[in-house]
């Protein structure tokens, strides 16, 4: 998977979602209800998977 950087920090840029169901997420098992942070790229993919749904917040990272 590639990574998204923005134009000026060179950071990752992250959003911060709610899971709808259990999922294992950087080796952690998380629950349903629980908030992680993620690429745009893995928010899409979380989505299609029916992890996540519904708005989520994006998160500043500067």
């Amino acid at each position: 998977m590639s990574k998204s950087k923005t134009a000026d920090s060179g950071q990752v840029e992250k959003v911060e979602v709610t899971l709808a169901k259990p999922h294992i997420h950087g080796r952690q098992r998380c629950k349903a209800g629980d908030k992680i942070k993620v690429t745009a790229e893995q928010k899409a993919w979380l989505e299609k998977q029916g992890v996540v749904g519904g708005q989520q917040e994006e998160v500043n990272n500067g």
